[in-house]
């Protein structure tokens, strides 16, 4: 276990380098940036707990398609996509998802966030938050998502959900554009 987990703060670093050099176009997109990467980087080392960063409770897999509020012309493709969370003992959460945009381009949001259960008869339900960075948008459709001047753009994704079990069911809203609708279940 320990060798994966060096493993993953190896390549978390690197990626973390990486996005870091490709933030050179525009000032306000660099600190924006620097700031979720800063709290993505910093939660675990103010932890209270002796859990380490990269250490996690479970797995979770989602899979789901997503609709928009106002369809374009420009939307083809298919709206496939797919996440791996490692959730914490303290409900929060890190993962990578993958999936094709409005724009049929193959995309990425690296990601971080905290999952508030409902207390009492609710207990099944939760909210949610995401602080991240997407890359993927390019070419003619580089403008469709707002801070995107160096092909990556720092996002933040609330959502709502229910899970039961292993298995869950979730909708993120996506900015003013659409809905993202999922269906997971705990490795």
């Amino acid at each position: 276990m320990d060798v994966i987990a060096d493993s993953l703060c190896i390549f978390r670093v690197q990626v973390f380098q990486y996005l870091g050099s490709r933030l050179t176009h525009s000032e306000t997109t660099q600190r924006i940036a620097r700031v979720i990467l800063g709290m993505m980087l910093c939660y675990p080392l103010s932890s209270q707990s002796e859990e380490h960063w990269y250490s996690y409770d479970h797995l979770y897999f989602q899979g789901g398609t997503y609709i928009h509020f106002d369809p374009d012309e420009d939307h083809s493709g298919t709206r496939l996509f797919f996440s791996l969370e490692a959730i914490k003992s303290n409900d929060w959460f890190y993962g990578l998802a993958l999936f094709n945009n409005s724009f049929n381009q193959f995309s990425q949001y690296l990601y971080a966030g905290k999952s508030w259960n409902f207390p009492g008869r609710a207990e099944n339900f939760h909210a949610k938050v995401s602080a991240g960075l997407i890359h993927g948008y390019t070419g003619e459709f580089k403008d469709k998502i707002p801070n995107n001047d160096s092909g990556i753009a720092p996002a933040i994704i609330p959502g709502i959900g229910y899970k039961k079990g292993r298995f869950g069911g979730d909708m993120y809203l996506l900015g003013i554009s659409g809905l993202l609708f999922t269906v997971g279940v705990d490795l």
